[in-house]
């Protein structure tokens, strides 16, 4: 053997026997400086080692943060010489350990530390640099093995708080009949107290003008909806009192007065949750779009001209949604679409439900108003099968439904029932029978080219009668009997053009039907140098008792990079005329959209554009327009939100129904940013994200590219889950400081001992270790803070509260130590 190989083996055996080494021992004499045995190197002689004591740390699991607690680290029971964190029992129980391998976890500390080293492969690791306690576990010893669900015992209900969400649309138009100036709000007020949510839905509506009710004004204001609602996870459930609806996979929708209570198919995986087609059509001007059911506003914004399609939908909205398009000349289009969810299916074992009770409400005519109780089931059967069935009572009324559902695997999922009704009809006195059979049909890929499609059937008798009709006003029409209801919806890739086909039929045994048809398509193409040219193709048939209509749109888009993207399209109405228009748009990263368009409206020049910007705090839309001297008009839309906490009253601009959303706070550092949103931190460093969706993980992070250099954050992304309706909250460690070179002194004017650590009393962070002559390099030290310089397992002395503003200088700046505060003790072992 050759002396290099021998001198390599000498060397890797020396390796080996140091990393079994228990602890490392340095010779601090090689560091003493003219004679001086103040070098104390003890705390770096073992690998990871923390002094016993209190932290305030961010616990992380499996690279996840949980949430920032005080760890308390105490002296291993089998070495005194060797430290280890004590992890309490709630902390490991949001874990989302299997309940065998948590029961079986040992305790020490008097049962008040959960040990982990059972689990094979476990670990926990203090990073002082991050301030982080990390904690690893395999897989296999947590309960759900999808990476993208969090279990519920690491759902936030959030913090106390109430919250104000608005929406207001100010119009004006002139036509040759006069003058209508009209003022929409509509929004939801709210508080939350632990889990429980509070809200209120109103809307609000004032009009005048020479051409508003015959020269006279309204106003009409209302609260339509007033409930209280709370997730329960344990049970994969919510509940709601008060006025809510009825969302039933069975029987029809209607609002009641009362409490009910339903498995919320939102807590569950991503696989297993429910399905929300969006609502398209087609605009021949800036319009209003109203979306509504049973009088109470979803949804309403003003759309540009050309097609539109909101998607801003829960897949929990199901039924049958009422859409107003309110063009600028006051005509409008009326179509209903049918929402369902795919077929009612459960994973074996899985019990699904639905229940309420109360008395169902009247929105104007006649009607009454029995008691009733209502339920639904369904439960998971081997082989993919799923039964199900549910029941609603009342004076007067009995309906009963079955049936059954399975998984196909690749060739999707089906489900086939049947409800039958007996009702006693008020108005009249008959008592009538009835049947009412349903099948419906869902696939869906998630690949690239993915298509999903639904279709449902529904035929009834002539005699059957469901809830909503027993109760309603039996003259009004969409109380008709229905006779067919057909639903279809269709979104395919087919080669480069992409599809998506709408079908929505209902007949009734006693008036005319009502259809509505759409058809999309969609291609991408390239023109010499210009690429991702856009062309679109829409076509809709509407027919029903508001009006027959057919609309054809044709639109072109080109980019020109940096946003910039120019326009051309052609509209067709069977009712509004042909419209011709070219437009060219923009905007920029700071939430700033602009769009100007000009062409012909049924022969007619036209011109209109408008202007949007989007803060931390409101969302401003202004828009105008004007064809020939047929009509001109223009509106002012405000969009935003007000948090009051205990951290104070804050402003922003996303938020929408009383949803879920996430205050953040940046340590009083203004200005800081949050990516994938216009949030910014305010004065006060507090900033609002908002429209987060429930019991999904959210990653909030800081813009780092849209700092200042002397801000920094610690941990730039920290994930929650959120139920529904919370105000979460999230402290971000952000210091705007500055960074230093220091040379510190003792109080006895000695030089701070070689090897010391200079410890941020404030965030428990090390900021730097003190080298030859008492120097050292601080990072990011903020104003009027307090640094401790500690050696081994004690405090040396303290600096500050440092007044002057530090600079980074070729000499290092010199300081002063004072002697430190008696140490806290620590809990024995």
């Amino acid at each position: 053997m050759n002396l290099k190989l021998r001198v390599l083996c000498a060397s890797l055996a020396a390796l080996g026997l140091a990393a079994h080494a228990r602890a490392t021992e340095f010779n601090s004499s090689f560091l003493s400086i003219d004679g001086a045995n103040d070098v104390d190197l003890s705390q770096f002689a073992r690998a990871d080692y923390t002094p016993p004591g209190t932290y305030l740390l961010d616990v992380v699991l499996n690279g996840q943060l949980l949430q920032r607690e005080s760890i308390v680290f105490v002296p291993s029971s089998s070495d005194p010489g060797i430290s280890q964190a004590c992890l309490p029992a709630a902390l490991v129980d949001q874990f989302g350990l299997k309940a065998a391998i948590r029961n079986a976890l040992p305790t020490t500390q008097e049962s008040n530390c959960v040990d982990l080293g059972t689990i094979e492969g476990a670990s926990v690791r203090h990073n002082k640099g991050k301030g982080q306690l990390q904690i690893t576990v395999p897989q296999v010893a947590l309960e759900y093995a999808d990476p993208n669900y969090i279990p519920p015992q690491r759902w936030s209900d959030g913090i106390p708080g109430a919250m104000l969400d608005y929406r207001v649309i100010g119009t004006t138009q002139n036509a040759p009949g006069g003058t209508t100036n009209t003022l929409q709000a509509y929004g939801t007020v709210g508080a939350n107290a632990g889990g429980w949510r509070l809200r209120g839905d109103y809307q609000a509506q004032t009009s005048s003008g020479s051409a508003a009710n015959f020269g006279g004004s309204s106003s009409a204001f209302q609260f339509n909806r007033l409930y209280a609602y709370r997730a329960l996870p344990s049970i994969q459930s919510t509940i709601s009192l008060g006025q809510t609806y009825l969302s039933s996979d069975i029987f029809d929708t209607f609002a009641l007065d009362g409490a009910a209570i339903q498995s919320d198919d939102r807590m569950l995986p991503p696989g297993m949750r429910g399905y929300a087609a969006p609502i398209t059509g087609v605009a021949r001007t800036y319009a209003m779009v109203t979306v509504s059911q049973q009088g109470r506003v979803l949804y309403a914004t003003r759309v540009p001209p050309g097609a539109f399609a909101l998607q801003d939908f829960s897949a929990n909205v199901q039924g049958t949604l009422d859409v107003t398009v309110q063009e600028e000349d006051g005509s409008e289009q009326h179509f209903t679409v049918t929402t369902a969810a795919v077929p009612f299916l459960a994973r074996e074992g899985e019990l699904r439900y639905k229940a309420a009770a109360g008395q169902p409400r009247l929105f104007g005519g006649n009607g009454i108003s029995p008691t009733f109780g209502f339920v639904e089931a369904a439960y998971g059967l081997p082989h993919e099968l799923t039964v199900y069935g549910g029941a609603i009572g009342a004076d007067g009324y009995a309906s009963v439904a079955s049936g059954m559902g399975k998984n196909l695997g690749k060739l999707g999922a089906i489900s086939a029932d049947v409800t039958f009704a007996r009702a006693r009809l008020w108005w009249n006195g008959d008592t009538q029978t009835g049947r009412s059979y349903r099948f419906n049909y869902a696939k869906h890929f998630d690949t690239l080219d993915s298509d999903l499609r639904f279709f449902g059937y529904r035929f009834s008798d002539r005699t059957y009668t469901s809830f909503p009709q027993f109760f309603g006003d039996p003259t009004a029409a969409g109380l008709a009997g229905s006779r067919q209801r057909v639903s279809l919806s269709l979104a395919k890739r087919l080669g480069d053009v992409s599809a998506f086909l709408s079908l929505d039929h209902t007949s009734y045994w006693n008036r005319s039907p009502d259809d509505r048809l759409g058809l999309t398509l969609t291609r991408t193409v390239s023109i010499g140098s210009v690429r991702n040219i856009s062309l679109n193709v829409s076509a809709y048939r509407t027919r029903g008792v508001t009006g027959n209509g057919n609309q054809v749109f044709l639109a072109m888009t080109i980019p020109l990079g940096n946003r910039q993207v120019v326009s051309t399209s052609v509209t067709s109405s069977s009712t509004g005329g042909t419209n011709i228009s070219t437009g060219y748009s923009g905007g920029d990263d700071h939430g700033l959209s602009y769009a100007a368009y000009a062409g012909t409206n049924d022969g007619r020049a036209s011109f209109s554009a408008n202007v949007r910007k989007q803060t931390s705090a409101v969302q401003v839309n202004a828009q105008a327009s004007a064809t020939g001297n047929a009509y001109s008009a223009a509106s002012l839309e405000l969009d935003g939100s007000l948090v009051a906490t205990q951290y104070g009253i804050e402003p922003h601009a996303v938020g929408t129904n009383g949803d879920t959303r996430l205050l953040v706070s940046s340590d009083g550092v203004p200005d800081v940013a949050f990516s994938g949103s216009q949030a910014r931190t305010d004065a006060r460093g507090y900033a609002v994200i908002g429209s987060v969706a429930p019991f999904n993980p959210y990653d909030a992070r800081v813009n780092t590219n849209a700092m200042s250099l002397e801000t920094t954050v610690a941990n730039p992304v920290q994930r929650v889950v959120l139920t529904d309706g919370a105000i979460g909250f999230l402290r971000f460690d952000a210091t705007h400081g500055s960074n230093a070179l220091v040379a510190l002194t003792l109080p006895s004017g000695k030089e701070v001992p070689f090897g010391a650590s200079v410890i941020d009393l404030t965030s428990g962070k090390e900021l730097g270790i003190v080298g030859e002559h008492g120097v050292v390099y601080l990072a990011g030290v903020r104003a009027d803070t307090v640094l401790s310089v500690r050696q081994a397992d004690h405090a040396v002395c303290e600096v500050g509260p440092v007044k002057q503003t530090l600079h980074l200088t070729p000499d290092p700046i010199p300081m002063s130590c004072v002697a430190s505060a008696p140490p806290t003790p620590t809990p024995s072992s």
